[in-house]
């Protein structure tokens, strides 16, 4: 049964979720993952132990001040690598540092292998303690990548983060880096495909546990929480039908449910150095959660260590399947987009004949460009299409629009009235809009006879309104000339070209008024 529900698990698709972390691709795509938080105190570190088979060192000095994944594999031969991500955020030469370190050649972790291991990785990453002094910082946002691969391993994987602490310990930690691990712990969680393992003690009020509001914050219908219940048998006596209420989901209930563990004793911890110790465990959990009352009554399925680690795999499986087309989807889109970006910058361009040859062909294409603007053949390249502005012709006959209107309505430099004598009799009218039609307009003929006065004028026979149905006077200030001065400006062939009707009111006498020329 159990290597039957291990197997739900597809290794090809895991293996290609732990390559996908390996690149570094959980930067920029959310990815399926096992994540374990807790408070410090809050037994995670043995929880980690328990599924992991890893000897975690209890010295304060190598608690967990790192992300560390750990990934299993089943293959034909056994191995351990051994491996570091580096941050985001980290310098190029600082992240090429932590890429060259490897360590392939292990065969086992032993608690003394490991905790070299930590050292060494922490003094690459630059981790001390705050009274270490220096530049060295206290946590790093880097990842230990450790990968356990062997016939008899289950696929699984899992990412450990630091524990969260509300008061800082002198010398040890500060103010700056419980922010900074809390931080860290809620860019874990806030990715909406990461499994929320939630590791609280039970022999306190789940209600003050500050890792369950944070997974509630972050995962509000709690789809994606799963609690984690330790030192069972450290509750006090008669505190522990509470605690059976929320297993059995009739309290704080998260759609992941609820499993309880019992962690080791700092004595069975000391003597943590073998397989002996490790099955000792095991058989210890066991029969503690088969003759202790009201423990006993559990379901089996949600009490013990092996049965978390069954749930685990189950959860993860599921969470693949469900999400693997998406994140593909997804990578493929942000691929396409770079390299549509890449394509966009052009060929290298090293040397100086390929820049030369950059910029012929740039200018080139302006010329082409701007030939196809001006002969309006706007079908000739795509980029008429996403900037508008660029259809040359188009604008040009416009503007040519625009301006022959403005000239044909306010350019002129005279304009007449037709009666002196009611201008003068109504000297409260006051003057015609500009651009309104002439009070006189309708009475201009459209044709001319030939018995009609000629005209001295030789541009007087244009038409006396124009297209837009106005006549030649608009809008001026009175001004009154005699009439030889008259004359010689009716003359003046510059002037625009005056009707005959207007022309011969004009020499009678009648009042002439002249516009400010724009």
């Amino acid at each position: 049964m159990k290597n039957q529900r291990a197997n739900l698990a597809d290794p090809v698709l895991l293996e290609k979720i732990d390559k996908f972390f390996e690149l570094g691709i959980g930067e920029y795509v959310a990815l399926p993952q096992l994540l374990v938080v807790g408070d410090q105190s809050s037994g995670k570190s043995s929880v980690l132990e328990g599924l992991t088979g890893l000897p975690y060192p209890r010295d304060s000095g190598l608690c967990t001040r790192f992300a560390t994944q750990i990934t299993f594999r089943r293959t034909p031969a056994a191995k351990i690598a051994v491996s570091i991500i580096p941050a985001e955020n980290a310098s190029s030469e600082y992240a090429e540092k932590l890429r060259l370190w490897r360590k392939d050649d292990l065969v086992s972790l032993e608690l003394q292998t490991f905790a070299d291991i930590l050292k060494e990785v922490q003094e690459l990453m630059g981790l001390g303690q705050a009274d270490s002094g220096g530049n060295k910082k206290t946590f790093a946002d880097d990842v230990l990548r450790i990968e356990i691969c062997g016939p008899d391993q289950e696929h699984l994987s899992v990412i450990d983060v630091p524990g969260i602490f509300k008061k800082s310990t002198p010398g040890v930690t500060t103010k700056a880096d419980m922010v900074m691990v809390r931080n860290m712990v809620t860019t874990y969680m806030r990715n909406p495909r990461s499994v929320i393992l939630a590791v609280i003690p039970a022999n306190v009020d789940i209600a003050t546990q500050e890792i369950l509001e944070m997974a509630e914050e972050l995962d509000v219908k709690g789809e994606r929480t799963l609690g984690v219940l330790t030192k069972p048998d450290l509750v006090d006596k008669g505190a522990e039908p509470a605690v059976i209420a929320i297993i059995e989901g009739r309290s704080h209930t998260l759609n992941l449910g609820w499993c309880i563990v019992r962690n080791p004793g700092q004595q069975a911890l000391a003597n943590s150095l073998s397989d002996a110790a490790a099955n000792n465990r095991h058989a210890t959990e066991k029969a503690f959660f088969k003759s202790e009352q009201p423990w006993s009554d559990v379901s089996k399925d949600r009490v013990g260590i092996e049965a978390l680690r069954i749930r685990l795999v189950e959860i993860l499986a599921e969470m693949i399947k469900r999400e693997f087309p998406r994140v593909k989807a997804e990578i493929s889109a942000k691929l396409k987009l770079c390299k549509h970006q890449l394509d966009a910058l052009g060929p290298s361009r090293a040397s100086r004949d390929e820049q030369y040859k950059f910029l012929l062909e740039l200018a080139t294409q302006f010329q082409t460009i701007t030939s196809l603007a001006l002969k309006a053949h706007y079908g000739g390249d795509d980029i008429f299409d996403t900037t508008p502005t660029l259809r040359l012709a188009t604008a040009i006959v416009s503007r040519n629009a625009t301006f022959s209107d403005d000239v044909w309505q306010r350019g002129h430099a005279m304009a007449f009235h037709k009666d002196k004598d009611a201008k003068e009799n109504n000297p409260s009218q006051s003057p015609a809009p500009f651009g309104s039609p002439s009070p006189f307009a309708s009475q201009v003929p459209t044709t001319f006879s030939s018995t009609t006065a000629k005209s001295t004028n030789p541009m007087a026979k244009a038409p006396t309104s124009t297209p837009h149905g106005f006549g030649h006077d608009f809008k001026s200030v009175r001004y009154e000339k005699n009439h030889a001065e008259l004359e010689d400006i009716m003359q003046d062939d510059s002037l625009i070209p005056l009707p005959k009707v207007l022309w011969h009111q004009a020499m009678a006498g009648e009042c002439v008024q002249e516009l400010p020329r724009i």
